[in-house]
């Protein structure tokens, strides 16, 4: 049985009316299912535990990219097939998946797809799918937030980068990864298994879900100008042939600097050290 757990306010209330499209398709295909709403913060992952306790490992994630982290962190590590019906408002890590945009219609194409095993990152107690990250790219989500009510994908974004570029400063942190240990001040770090960040940004763009390897980046300490430099090639995911950005693949390391904000598949979260542990072929999802 396919297990619905639907975020209806997704996507400004689009959930809602992509919910009864859902159902719909499903009673003509003639499969079982039940439906279980979201009712606030954190109800996906309780839903999702409940789920697989209950013996439901067929999931669909009705709702945007919090509605995926908060699943996945349901299932802490549970055995479950994931299915995607993206009505959020960046719908970030769906992109890597080459999904219809219409949500329905990445459903019906999910539905007829074959399994395939993808792997999950791990932040000390947290999972997450797509990609995280810290510095710059956490005030410019900070600053987001604030914007999402003037549009969606990228417009929130660019306008929370311009407003953090003006207070920005380096963040000092120590990496450990490869068995070394590095104290340095970057302008932003990224830990991706995803490609996409800010509705469509390609942040880790040669980052791949089934691979086995976290794609890491990391920008060292940067005035504005350079910062603007690097905006402008990070949206088509040209930044890497910059020299002050470093990227390797890794399937564990440390970030640590007391007092930090991580990202998390869109969620901010507060922590002194980031421990990062790569779990290959975690999860089941219809591709």
């Amino acid at each position: 049985m396919l297990h619905i757990i639907a975020n209806e306010t997704a996507g400004s209330g689009a959930g809602a009316k992509v919910l009864k499209r859902v159902t719909q398709i499903l009673n003509e295909k003639g499969l079982s299912y039940r439906v279980s709403p979201t009712s606030g913060p954190g109800d996906a992952s309780r839903l999702a535990s409940l789920a697989v306790e209950n013996g439901d490992t067929d999931l669909i994630c009705l709702g945007g990219d919090g509605t995926i982290f908060e699943v996945v962190n349901g299932l802490q590590g549970r055995f479950a097939r994931l299915y995607f019906v993206p009505c959020g408002t960046g719908n970030d890590f769906v992109k890597v998946l080459d999904l219809p945009k219409d949500p329905v219609g990445a459903l019906a194409k999910q539905l007829e797809g074959t399994p395939h095993r993808i792997d999950v990152g791990r932040v000390n107690d947290h999972y997450f799918l797509n990609e995280s990250g810290g510095g710059f790219d956490v005030e410019v989500l900070k600053e987001t937030l604030r914007f999402k009510k003037f549009g969606k994908g990228l417009v929130p974004y660019l306008f929370g980068l311009l407003t953090s570029l003006k207070s920005f400063r380096p963040l000092p942190v120590e990496i450990e990864a490869d068995g070394h240990v590095k104290k340095t001040d970057v302008t932003v770090f990224i830990v991706g298994n995803g490609r996409y960040i800010g509705g469509g940004m390609k942040a880790a763009p040669h980052a791949l879900i089934d691979d086995g390897y976290f794609d890491v980046l990391v920008a060292d300490a940067m005035n504005r100008r350079t910062i603007l430099k690097l905006l402008g090639k990070f949206i088509p995911g040209r930044h890497t042939s910059l020299p002050e950005v470093h990227e390797w693949r890794a399937k564990e390391l440390v970030i640590r600097c007391p007092g930090m904000t991580v990202n998390l598949d869109g969620e901010l979260i507060e922590m002194d050290e980031a421990h990062y542990e790569l779990l290959p072929g975690a999860l089941e999802i219809m591709a």
